[in-house]
């Protein structure tokens, strides 16, 4: 009896076997392209349900910076209202820094089920093998807030040693709480909680010999407004350097991306082997009857095929020159030659005042002349068609166009990585003043500040590390601003200031330079 042929369900006869083979194709495009993204998160989530003593389930979720292993972990209980849908962002700043984060779902309308509940989530936690139980922080928001509290308060066995009072009132307890380290954060408005309560609580607990901080911020209501990502930021930081001392400093995950061909490489390797089986077939069936048909006629081709075929082909040399040009000179430092080629070929006809300007400026030694292209096309792009205000021409060119902020950097292709995260951020913005709050928000959002962090070479590495000293977050000030046509510039005493449209004046402070004693 002949052997089924494992190959038989591709052939043309079966129902589908002309289009198996293409969807098998993309089937394992499409699974690689997931594996590619997969790679560039620095984060990994884990959903997990635990039980009660009450038999109860309570549902969570863990995000983790790739490679974590035996590190700080801060459980999050968020206020009324609140979800594991809507604290995502707060677990990633969490974990942005490198800490496990928790979140949880609890009973908001039952007030007598969470204490069963937030122990069950602190089992789970001390019992994972990522999780170093000798660095644990809580943090409550809110009702959070109020809850976690009153839990430390009745349950002192059991307490952190870090503690986050984040908008939360007065708990007239008495209980003791040895060795926490609490940190009181209070909007100066608050109107659900008033801030003397926070100030209340802050007296009670240094009375009873806590080691609290109170801080409270000017001018912020219950939930900090627009600056509650940069509050979150700071207590991040305030968390890793007190669960952390030896190693204080925020640690970013450091991703290794896979390459995306080698990604999509087995789609390829399955069509080249499929494309071989097919000849093969083919081959053979063509020597089976051979005894009927020994010789093949190539007919000749007409001329309107001919035709076709040299356009085909002139058409394709054309598009493979013009793409090289394109993408190979860019990649060449910058050079009579390079300046030349492209003014000739690759400049819109809109870019050329704003070319010639920075080709005359001697800052180009060693740099590609992609940097060069690239401060023009966003510069002009963006002050033309995007942002909603307008400018003189010497301040653009100057405090706009120019990638110069001080003498004799060395790194200049900030600008392409700088605009892509801050435009989205002022897009919508009427005025520079209201942009400029948006920016340097968003900066210190991303950015650590350490008085004691070594200086850094140009605006370029100091995004990438994302930790500054004081002075080089006056530089990244001004690279940020430039890079969403803000005309920026420093101070001879090095601090950052912008052009209003009618004045010269300092770049906003951010929220605070750290919350770390």
């Amino acid at each position: 009896m002949k052997s089924p042929n494992p190959l038989a369900l591709f052939e043309p006869s079966t129902p589908f076997g002309g289009y198996l083979p293409f969807w098998s194709f993309l089937a394992l495009v499409f699974l690689g392209s997931i594996l590619w993204s997969h790679s560039r998160d620095p984060f990994r989530r884990t959903e997990f349900s635990v039980k009660t003593a009450a038999g109860t389930k309570v549902h969570g979720i863990t995000v983790l910076p790739v490679g974590f292993r035996n590190g700080p972990v801060i459980v999050y209980a968020h206020g009324s209202g609140g979800n594991l849908m809507t604290d995502g962002n707060h677990l990633r700043q969490f974990a942005k820094l490198g800490m496990a984060a928790v979140g949880f779902d609890y009973d908001q309308s039952n007030p007598g089920v969470f204490d069963g509940q937030f122990s069950a989530v602190l089992d789970y936690t001390r019992r994972q093998s990522w999780a170093d139980t000798h660095a644990i922080a809580w943090v409550g928001f809110s009702l959070g807030a109020q809850k976690t509290l009153a839990y430390l308060l009745k349950h002192t066995e059991l307490q952190p040693q870090v503690y986050v009072h984040l908008s939360g009132g007065w708990m007239p307890e008495s209980n003791r709480m040895n060795g926490v380290t609490v940190l009181l954060i209070h909007g100066e408005n608050d109107q659900v909680f008033p801030v003397e309560d926070a100030k209340r609580l802050a007296g009670w607990l240094h009375a009873n010999g806590t080691a609290a901080t109170l801080r409270v911020l000017p001018g912020h209501g219950h939930d900090f407004e627009a600056d509650q990502p940069v509050v979150f930021r700071l207590i991040s930081e305030y968390c890793k350097a007190k669960l952390t001392p030896g190693y204080p400093q925020p640690e970013f995950p450091k991703l290794r991306t896979h390459s995306f061909l080698l990604c999509v490489a087995p789609a390829f390797v399955w069509l080249g082997l499929w494309i071989c089986w097919r000849r093969k077939k083919k081959g053979d069936c063509i020597g089976e009857t051979s005894t009927v048909a020994t010789e093949t006629v190539a007919l000749p081709l007409t001329k309107w095929e001919c035709a076709l075929r040299g356009a085909a082909m002139v058409l394709g040399i054309l598009a493979a020159a013009d793409t090289a040009l394109h993408q190979i000179p860019p990649t060449m430092v910058v050079s009579p030659r390079t300046l030349a080629i492209a003014r000739k070929y690759l400049l819109a006809p809109q870019w050329h005042r704003d070319f010639e300007t920075l080709a005359t400026m001697a800052i180009w030694q060693g740099q590609r002349l992609q940097t060069l292209l690239t401060d023009v096309e966003l510069s002009h792009y963006t002050m033309n068609e995007l942002v909603n205000w307008k400018i003189e021409y010497p301040l653009y060119r100057q405090y706009v166009l120019s990638p110069v902020i001080v003498g004799g950097e060395s790194e200049l292709n900030w600008r392409r990585e700088l605009w892509e995260n801050f435009y989205p951020r002022v897009r919508h913005e009427i005025t520079t003043s209201d942009a400029a709050e948006n920016v340097v928000r968003f900066l210190r959002e991303e950015v650590t500040i350490d008085a004691d962090c070594p200086k850094r070479p140009g605006a370029e590495s100091m995004w990438k590390t994302h930790i500054v000293n004081l002075e080089d977050f006056e530089i990244l000030k001004v690279a940020a601003l430039r890079s969403v046509s803000i005309p920026a510039r420093l101070t001879p005493a090095g601090e950052a200031e912008f052009w209003t449209g009618a004045m010269w004046t300092f770049a906003p402070p951010p929220l605070a330079i750290t919350w770390v004693e």
